[in-house]
């Protein structure tokens, strides 16, 4: 019951576009050849908002399906896109489907490749979620062109797909993840005017407050935040309750391996490791959540990061230390998604290599192995990212 889509992209960035989005589609037109690619070129501003160049898209589009994507994925598999688009023909109680989203409890529906972690959880079908990531989600043409994406300047590029299916809610529709096979490769984090535009969905759809993100919370402006003294005190130290709990942690896995260990976000992180390693290539091994060979995003893939080249293969965590150890030992591995005993065992099995630990809350334990680490360590000297009594790298 597949059915064709139609691909929409607004896009700044040529060489971004073709190093990932039209490079997938390229490779997955064998699979899916009713595949209509509509790449719309913003380079020069044109369009004022997200929503402005995807409605445009939409309008162009021959395929009762649009799928808008960001210009930084990588699709594994548009035959999972026709999958998904069979559905929202045959179902229209269901408004809009995405790739990941997240639950009124805060958990994160669907399975993705987010840099180089794996992030939310498989989704074989339809869940229901409080909003979807604009990462990538679709829709029925005929829907989009009844009732396009808002084009408001408070929403340009910022939460659009949220503000989409709350008003799609709120006209008895259904918003769900399912898996969405695809990788974001996203080379930059803009959160400029996100506040603006989580402020502007709360004050239009007070009924359905609060609303869960990916970028956190939607909610009416608590009665603390508008208290200058209260607000910003919890500003200014908001980070240290979070260091304080990622520092237990920390000593959950040092207890595991002696090795350095540090607070970040190796997915943030990672470039500016590479660039100070002057790395040409890394190896990136995520521990696969369920069996792998039964997941298009598991497969091995290679992408290009600010001319570095990076390679990702996925592993069972219990196969991981002797996966490892077999590499060359002048290679530079990050290791993610995986848990605090198969860190351990990683470290323990690598006796004589340069070996990182690290710790995030969104991210969990994660390793970094070779080369790299003597470039990691420095980046890693500050307060936030030293453990609570736990030396400084």
């Amino acid at each position: 019951m597949r059915q064709p889509v139609s691909v929409i992209c607004v896009f700044n960035n040529p060489k971004v576009l073709q190093d990932c989005l039209t490079a997938s589609v390229e490779a997955g037109m064998a699979e899916a050849p009713a595949t209509e690619y509509i790449p719309v070129d913003n380079t020069a501003g044109q369009f004022s908002s997200a929503g402005a160049a995807l409605n445009h898209g939409a309008s162009l589009a021959r395929n009762d399906v649009v799928v808008f994507v960001h210009q930084d994925v990588y699709l594994h598999s548009l035959a999972a896109l026709e999958e998904v688009a069979g559905i929202l023909l045959r179902d229209h109680s269901v408004g809009l489907v995405g790739a990941i989203g997240v639950t009124p409890d805060g958990r994160l529906l669907g399975l993705i490749r987010d840099r180089v972690i794996f992030l939310g959880e498989s989704s074989n079908g339809l869940s229901d979620v409080d909003s979807l990531d604009e990462v990538l989600f679709m829709a029925r043409r005929e829907q989009v062109i009844l009732h396009p994406l808002a084009e408001d300047r408070d929403l340009s590029w910022h939460a659009y797909a949220v503000e989409y299916g709350v008003r799609l809610r709120s006209l008895g529709l259904r918003v769900a993840a399912t898996d969405i096979p695809l990788t974001h490769n996203s080379l930059t984090i803009n959160l400029a005017r996100l506040a603006e535009a989580h402020a502007w969905i709360a004050k239009a759809y007070p009924a359905q407050m609060p609303v869960e993100t990916t970028c956190g919370r939607v909610q009416e402006m608590s009665p603390m935040r508008t208290i200058p003294l209260l607000g910003g005190l919890f500003e200014t130290h908001k980070w240290r309750y979070r260091w304080l709990r990622e520092s237990l942690a920390a000593h959950r896995l040092r207890r595991q391996a002696q090795a350095a260990t540090v607070l970040g976000d190796i997915r943030r992180d990672i470039d500016e490791i590479c660039s100070a390693a002057s790395l040409d290539t890394v190896l990136v091994i995520n521990a696969a959540p369920i069996s792998h060979s039964a997941l298009p995003v598991a497969e091995p893939l290679t992408l290009n990061r600010r001319d570095v080249r990076f390679s990702f293969l996925a592993a069972d965590q219990t196969a991981m230390p002797a996966l490892i150890r077999s590499r060359p030992e002048d290679q530079s591995i990050a290791v993610t998604n995986i848990g605090f005993e198969t860190a351990g065992r990683i470290a323990d099995a690598l006796s004589g290599r340069p070996v990182l630990l690290g710790f995030h809350e969104n991210t969990g334990p994660w390793l970094l192995i070779g080369p790299a680490v003597a470039a990691a360590l420095p980046h890693y000297r500050t307060q936030r990212s030293t453990p609570f009594a736990m030396r400084a790298t």
